[in-house]
């Protein structure tokens, strides 16, 4: 059986870490909630405690899109009183990439209002970037490097410039029309 769209997903994520680890970028790819993922078995606060986040990170969120939805919350107020009312954006795609872009606290729930209540919830503190001026070049020979993988995997990589989006091959249907899994997010700007 030929490997599935989510398994060059993940090779593609895999690849691109290695790249940006290999050219010294300090950029880190935080899977929420490690291997199980945005799940309401997994320890949100535990998972967060563990990690550091800088600016230009990225939060990536893996979830069953038929169960689950993350929700990022304005203030720490609305999160410790499960208060979704004035959320700042819904995320439901099954695979979201948050970028972590500005220093803070950011807040983020399950869009399930029992799993919420039950502490399916991640408080993260973004610290400053851990970026050195000099290495914001590295993000383009990550970007032609992933390039020439997925070109070498029959996929297209496509770019708007600042984000990577993969895309099965025409003859792969075991990814739904039009679907888009977003391999690795924003690299830095150039201020």
């Amino acid at each position: 059986m030929a490997p599935s769209a989510s398994t060059y997903c993940l090779i593609f994520m895999v690849m691109g870490f290695t790249f940006m680890n290999m050219m010294g970028c300090s950029v880190e790819e935080h899977v929420v909630g490690d291997e199980r993922g945005w799940d309401p078995t997994s320890d949100f606060k535990g998972w967060a405690s563990r990690k550091i986040f800088h600016v230009g990170d990225n939060l990536w969120f893996s979830y069953a899109s038929s169960q689950q939805s993350v929700l990022e919350l304005k203030s720490r107020e609305e999160f410790e009183n499960c208060d979704v009312s004035n959320l700042i954006k819904l995320y439901d795609g099954g695979l979201d990439a948050v970028p972590l872009i500005e220093i803070g606290d950011i807040y983020f729930t399950s869009g399930n209002t029992e799993d919420y209540q039950h502490g399916m919830k991640v408080h993260i503190n973004v610290l400053s970037d851990g970026l050195d001026n000099d290495q914001s070049d590295n993000f383009d020979v990550v970007s032609n490097g992933l390039d020439n993988v997925a070109k070498d995997l029959g996929l297209d990589l496509l770019s708007d410039g600042m984000e990577h989006y993969i895309v099965a091959s025409a003859g792969d249907d075991s990814m739904e029309e039009g679907a888009i899994k977003e391999v690795i997010a924003e690299g830095p700007t150039s201020s």
